[in-house]
């Protein structure tokens, strides 16, 4: 098992490993031992969070900062892997869309103003960014394509 440097849950780190490459820029907490260990484990390249494919940060920047793809090519979207202390508590949100075969009622670790982006960003559709909440050793995904309203 490879553990991860200070800064980063084991969850996002393994999400690192999984995705990342040397074609993949990546922007990191400043910790130099998190930079090191993605070059060794992975050879991605660092990024600035604006143009990086995966961001990893504890404190959530703007969602429209970050790459969001374009209409010929909305893969190019970034991926935001945001650590969390948890992922069972916050504010109630209903999640609806593809991959779900029913909405559902669950607690997320995001505030209003996450919310309030995540529905602009809807209107850019097919364009936007994906969401890995990351806490310990596990992982809540939210792909672009997924509705958020608060609950």
């Amino acid at each position: 098992m490879v553990e991860p440097p200070a800064g980063l849950s084991p969850a996002a780190a393994a999400v690192l490993l999984t995705l990342a490459d040397p074609a993949t820029g990546v922007a990191l907490p400043a910790q130099a031992a998190a930079r090191d260990w993605l070059a060794f484990h992975t050879g991605a390249p660092l990024a600035a969070p604006a143009d990086a494919a995966f961001c990893v940060v504890a404190a959530r920047p703007a969602l429209a900062s970050l790459r969001q793809g374009s209409e010929e090519v909305p893969e190019d979207g970034a991926t935001l892997i945001l650590d969390v202390p948890a992922l069972d508590a916050g504010r109630r949100c209903r999640l609806a869309g593809p991959g779900l075969a029913a909405p559902v009622t669950v607690p997320l670790p995001v505030d209003g103003a996450f919310v309030a982006e995540w529905r602009a960003q809807m209107r850019r559709a097919p364009c936007g960014i994906d969401v890995l909440l990351c806490a310990g050793h596990r992982v809540i995904a939210l792909p672009r394509s997924l509705s958020i309203e608060e609950a």
